[in-house]
């Protein structure tokens, strides 16, 4: 299962790319080994490296501001999930759009990005305890990814709220249905300010994406160094149901600039790619789920005939490295620190702790020589996880090339309650790492 569905998991760097091209990768698992494979649109190159990096369309649809628009927010009020989860909120700067001050609040009225727009900046080049808990081991990465992630988990909550015009959730629930389509940049230097600014680029009746960019100020102007794309579900507080089910639905998105609409023609090329992908996956306990192919199938076939081949004759020093050898398992219980305003673990916990067990297990593969980060296909959350439970990390590399690797992370709880039910699937996470 493990083998196909790496395959079947389509790489944001290919379809992006190249809508046609597919990967033909089985990840030696069940024993058949192989864990390096050829992918047409994986870094097989600088030059492919630094056209990804250079994406016109990613960098071109961010929201730009400008600084003497802004104003500073407190954080208790203007994003209580961020500043509830964080222990540095007291450390970092909150500004918003000096907007009316009526459109945040009415739940009824169709809203601009840069009406809910929320930035944050980490005073990394004067606060010396701020930049050591995020400092990372990689020297150019520095920043440590799991900490962008952390933020971005909690920033991108406000953002929806603000948004639906119930900033402190009284009748609406908003939930991470999932992050997707990041990409480390460039490189973070802690040397300099970095600010995470997330807006809403599209809605739905139920759902909505909501960008963040996380931008330093270089030779005068902003450079952007990570940017993440996050699904948020809006629920009825009531019934537990979203929105479309309950005849309620999410402001509309006003789109008042002309850059508005590259950023909504973005959003809507990324819900064709989980489109996609939702139909081609293979997930056993997915409602759809397509069996291997004939290919795959033959594939499966060939490498299986080949370990044989190599065990008959004893030549096991040509076999393919296996997906267990660099398989890598963490468990913590959840304590009342890490919940959110719902009373359930901050997905960011869960981001962060999931981006930590990938990175080693990278360089694991590497022999410690550093990786670098270079973002996330896509990271699921399936079921919230509550306080007290055990929760287990299992982070296993699954695809490599010359220049990449992707390591893949499932997240599993236990009810201490109910010792005797299996463990529940909690998140499901693909990170990429370059050498």
């Amino acid at each position: 299962v493990l083998c196909v569905h790496a395959e079947r998991s389509r790489s944001l760097f290919d379809i992006e790319h190249n809508a046609d091209s597919k990967m033909r990768n089985c990840a030696g698992a069940m024993g058949m080994g192989a864990g390096r494979i050829t992918v047409r649109r994986t870094f097989n190159s600088i030059s492919v490296f630094r056209n990804w990096r250079t994406d016109s369309d990613v960098k071109s649809a961010r929201l730009t501001v400008s600084p003497t628009s802004l104003c500073g927010c407190a954080m208790e009020e203007a994003a209580p999930f961020l500043y509830s989860v964080s222990p540095m909120a007291d450390r970092l700067r909150l500004e918003s759009l000096g907007r009316k001050s009526d459109v945040a609040t009415d739940i009824r009225a169709p809203k601009s990005p840069r009406d809910s727009l929320l930035q944050v900046t980490y005073p990394l080049s004067r606060d010396e305890l701020l930049k050591n808990s995020v400092t990372d081991f990689s020297n150019w990465s520095s920043f440590r990814l799991g900490k962008f992630y952390e933020v971005v988990d909690a920033l991108t909550a406000d953002v929806s709220y603000r948004h639906c015009g119930d900033i402190h959730g009284v009748d609406t629930t908003l939930v991470t249905a999932g992050h997707y389509h990041s990409r480390k940049l460039q490189r973070t230097s802690l040397a300099e300010d970095l600010t995470v600014r997330s807006y809403v680029t599209s809605v739905g009746t139920s759902s909505m994406e909501v960008r963040t960019d996380a931008i330093q100020q270089v030779d005068g102007g902003e450079t952007l160094v990570n940017v993440c794309h996050t699904v948020m579900v809006a629920l009825d507080k009531d019934s537990g149901k979203p929105f479309g089910k309950v005849g309620r639905s999410i402001p509309d998105l006003l789109l008042d600039a002309e850059d508005d609409h590259g950023r909504l023609e973005l959003a809507n090329q990324h819900n064709k790619i989980r489109r996609r992908r939702a139909v081609e996956i293979m997930q056993l306990r997915s409602p759809i789920s397509h069996p291997p192919t004939q290919e795959e199938f033959d594939e499966l076939h060939r490498l299986h005939q080949d370990r044989r081949a190599a065990l008959d004759c004893g030549d096991e020093a040509s076999l393919p490295l296996r997906v267990e050898d660099y398989t890598f398992r963490s468990s913590t219980v959840i304590f009342p620190e890490s919940r959110n305003v719902h009373g359930k673990l901050f997905g960011g916990f869960v981001m962060e702790e999931s981006e930590k067990l990938a990175q080693y297990t990278a360089r694991f593969f590497a022999g410690g020589r550093p990786v670098v980060p270079l973002g996330i296909d896509e990271a699921l959350f399936h079921q919230p996880i509550a306080i007290g439970d055990c929760v287990t990390f299992t982070a296993r590399l699954i695809q490599s090339t010359g220049f990449a690797c992707r390591v893949l992370v499932m997240v599993e709880t236990r009810d201490p309650a109910d010792p005797s039910r299996v463990p529940q699937r909690s998140n499901r996470l693909m990170f990429v790492y370059g050498g």
